[in-house]
């Protein structure tokens, strides 16, 4: 799709730019007055100003308080990368998530923040179209050959529904239910203030264009109505930034009233101001912050803040590395200034001009494929990076005296010495794998850079001797030459990268490796890492040998199961040398039942979250079976003695001595079901897994009939269930009975929790906003009946007044997470790979 609307976007450039005169275009902008500019820079601000209130409405929305430091780096800076980037919801929800959550703000906040925020955006800019259509009907209406009263009556009915909007959340006052979710209504004034602000926020960003454009030709309630309308396509476009979407329906609407050289100028300079400059000032924001977190001064929030502004980091020079790319490739397709050119006449010979050309070129190249490995946080990306932007500080000169590129690659520069703490993973550049969408990205910009070259000369006739010309004014084979070696390189290194062998080997864990896992699991407090020992994953180990990931692989996912098992700080550097395990053969990275707390460390990695249900923790301190909420497990419990219902705990030494007991009680449940063993995430009968642990086996008049595995460490903070059996001549209160004892049992001992495990898609609502995931997960959660028990379950679990929490699958690729789900169900059903 992003090949096709590249290919769409440059037919329209095409067509338009037959009245764009390219040395009219450049003058016009070298010339642009400095008044003029600066009245730009100052709507600009104003636009950024209404951008970070609209979060200050947002955070009030949610009621979240937040310091004004988190605020100007959440706010601010992911504005900057939203717009420059494009995907601005997307964009600003990770900057957000990083900025937001370092001072506390939950999850969920964040997303309704983003929520509320992008609704009113959308409310906004239709309240925006509509008043300037009503405002300036007649104009519009000539200028786009449209008839004015309809333009009028259309502005009219869009205000009427968004006053309508307004009033409508001014009178409801309960929370609106969708499905299982709710959605309090902002309320009648906190809406308008949103809209007024989405008001202020456009016309800013569109006076910051009118000013740039020629005086008197179009005025601005007529330009805004052009800008609104151009602003909606470039959204709806998806192309990074409406880049090119955004120019042709300005061009074109501006018709005869602004050539389409001094309209093309125009929107030149204010890309630089809107979109570069703001970019500029948040890279040295960012640069502020890393300077005070290395002063190691800060305590308590400012802490937190600063730390969340390195995670930042590697996103912005990430992004700020394509730009530069970006920047010397069209500088390689687009002629030198003659001046600057002839006062290099006489000071370099021929050679060196026509090689800082040619090279400056490759290394914007080499740029686009870095920037992946500054996301990734290689250190080795950030040498490269380094080395190819002091490179490009005397290639700059020698091509053609180019001060504005060297102005941005010494900014680079600096940017990329300030932040170096955040970018220590030892991993080589060329190394790292690369996506499909990642060439698609670089194939566009390439595609780009040809179109402007062949604008730029396209007054110079095209012959095969071209390439063979070598003159200081001859600028147009120097271009040819520069964009052929920038193709083969490009071609070069992504046949390299596409090409790369992969065996996809997963070795079974070894004795020693069960053995130093168990050591691990013992030293830390999650009881559900006990399922590692069942032997059926393979171990990834940190350098330190103190932490590990699980892991199984099926097809081309790779499942790593939970969170990595160790010291918290270790987690980060476990995580990417999975990803990149799954990446170097061929695979996706994929992790299970992940939590809330730890899904800033898999976003960082660029994997994709999905919502998979809730995990049922029952607090003990709170297990006291008193009062009304605890009737029914008080009756279960009467009831079971009265059927002769006793409970035994036995320790790992009696349950291997019992082994044979547990057996026959296994082998009547699996054949009352015709069903086969587990494995994976599931829990599996395995005599040596079973007498590793305590096992609750409950009794009925002596016989025993049921029992559950319970998982701990050596910590004893909390027990998770782990194998569930019982025989067919069980009493039907044989498991409420058996939970209700062994609950009562491990307060006793001192544990704080009990897990009962997870309800798949509990918790997973469907809204007019949710994802396509969501609303198919619900529809599963609401009919899925006949093929698993889902609201069964969730039933069955509330009987003990659990704290629900949420588990997440993280998963790389753009459909690699329902791929995976899949292969984790096959996983968990016993298959192998």
């Amino acid at each position: 799709m992003a090949l096709v609307v590249c290919g769409i976007v440059l037919a329209l450039l095409h067509g338009l730019s037959h009245g764009i005169d390219y040395q009219a275009m450049v003058h016009a902008l070298r010339h642009t007055p400095n008044r003029l500019l600066a009245w730009s820079v100052a709507a600009t601000a104003l636009s950024y100003l209404a951008l970070i209130a609209r979060d200050v409405c947002a955070l009030h929305y949610v009621g979240a308080r937040i310091p004004g430091s988190a605020l100007l780096l959440g706010s601010f800076c992911g504005s900057a990368l939203g717009n420059a980037v494009g995907f601005g919801a997307l964009t600003g929800g990770a900057v957000r998530y990083r900025a937001y959550g370092a001072v506390g703000v939950q999850p969920d906040q964040i997303t309704r923040i983003m929520l509320f925020i992008t609704a009113g955006f959308g409310v906004g800019l239709a309240a925006y179209a509509a008043a300037s259509a009503v405002l300036a009907s007649t104009a519009i209406g000539r200028l786009l050959h449209l008839p004015a009263e309809g333009l009028r009556l259309g502005g009219v009915a869009t205000l009427a529904s968004v006053a309508l909007t307004v009033l409508l959340c001014g009178v409801r006052r309960a929370p609106v239910q969708l499905g299982q979710w709710q959605i309090d209504v902002p309320g009648a004034g906190l809406t308008l203030v949103q809209i007024v602000l989405t008001g202020v926020d456009l016309v800013g960003a569109a006076a910051a264009l009118w000013f740039l454009l020629p005086e008197g030709r179009v005025d601005f309630a007529s330009f805004s109505a052009i800008y609104a309308a151009a602003t909606a396509l470039g959204v709806i476009s998806h192309v990074p930034g409406g880049l090119g979407v955004f120019e042709a329906v300005v061009v074109f609407a501006l018709g005869n009233r602004v050539s389409p050289s001094l309209a093309a100028a125009a929107l030149l300079a204010y890309r630089a101001v809107y979109f570069l400059l703001p970019l500029i000032l948040a890279g040295v924001l960012l640069a502020v912050y890393e300077l005070a977190r290395l002063a190691g001064r800060a305590t308590g929030a400012t802490e937190r803040v600063l730390r969340g502004a390195g995670l930042l980091a590697p996103i912005y020079l990430g992004v700020f590395t394509f730009a530069v790319g970006t920047m010397l490739i069209v500088s390689g397709a687009t002629p030198a200034f003659g001046k600057r050119l002839a006062a290099l006449h006489d000071l370099l010979p021929l050679w060196a001009v026509e090689m800082s050309s040619f090279f400056g070129s490759l290394a914007g190249v080499l740029m686009l494929f870095v920037a992946r490995g500054l996301f990734h946080r290689l250190d080795g990306a950030w040498w490269l990076a380094l080395v190819l932007a002091l490179a490009n500080l005397f290639l700059s000169i020698t091509k053609g005296l180019a001060w504005d590129e060297l102005a941005v690659i010494s900014f680079f520069i600096l940017m990329l010495l300030v932040t170096r703490r955040e970018f220590t993973r030892p991993a080589s550049f060329l190394r790292q794998p690369f996506t499909v969408e990642w060439f698609v990205g670089i194939a566009v910009v390439l595609a780009g850079s040809s179109w402007i070259l062949f604008f730029a000369f396209r007054d110079v006739a095209y012959t095969h001797d071209l390439w063979w010309h070598f003159e200081f004014d001859e600028q147009a084979p120097r271009a040819l030459r520069a964009l052929l070696g920038m193709a083969v390189l490009a071609l070069v290194l992504g046949c390299a990268q596409l090409m790369r062998t992969a065996s996809g080997r997963v070795e079974p864990p070894t004795v020693e490796e069960l053995g130093q896992a168990g050591r691990i699991i013992g030293e830390q407090g999650r009881s559900e890492a006990m399922l590692a020992m069942m032997g059926d994953k393979s171990f990834l180990f940190s350098g330190s040998g103190r932490s590990f990931l699980m892991y199984a692989k099926r097809g081309r996912s790779w499942v790593a199961l939970y969170d990595p098992v160790g010291p918290r700080e270790e987690w980060h550097e476990l995580i990417w040398r999975f990803v990149e395990l799954a990446d170097e053969h061929g695979g996706r990275a994929a992790f299970y039942q992940v939590r809330a707390d730890s899904l800033p460390f898999y976003l960082d990695a660029g994997l994709k979250i999905l919502k998979l249900g809730e995990e049922a923790i029952v607090r003990l301190s709170d297990f006291t079976l008193q009062g009304g909420r605890w009737q029914g497990l008080r009756y279960a419990l009467k009831r079971g003695e009265r059927e002769g219902l006793s409970l035994e705990l036995l320790t790992p030494e009696e349950a291997e001595r019992r082994i044979q007991t547990l057996t026959r009680i296994s082998d009547d449940w699996l054949s009352e079901r015709r069903a086969k063993e587990k494995s994976f995430s599931v829990a599996a009968f395995d005599p040596s897994f079973i007498a590793a642990q305590s096992v609750a086996l409950l009794s009925q008049r002596g016989d025993p009939v049921a029992f559950a595995s319970v998982m701990t460490t050596d910590q004893r903070q909390e027990a998770t269930i782990g194998i569930m059996r019982h025989t067919t001549t069980a009493s039907p209160y044989a498991m409420e009975f058996l939970f209700t004892a062994l609950a009562q049992r491990l307060r006793e001992a001192g544990f704080a929790r009990l897990s009962l495990g997870m309800a798949p898609l509990a918790g997973i609502g469907r809204t007019p906003l949710s994802s396509r995931w969501h609303r198919i997960a619900g529809l599963v959660w609401e009919h899925g009946g006949r093929v698993y028990n889902f609201q069964g379950l969730r039933t069955f679990k509330n009987k003990f007044h659990p704290a629900w929490e949420p588990r997440y699958l993280a998963a790389s690729g753009a459909i690699g997470p329902f791929v995976a789900l899949a292969d984790v169900v096959v996983l968990a059903g016993g298959n192998k790979t």
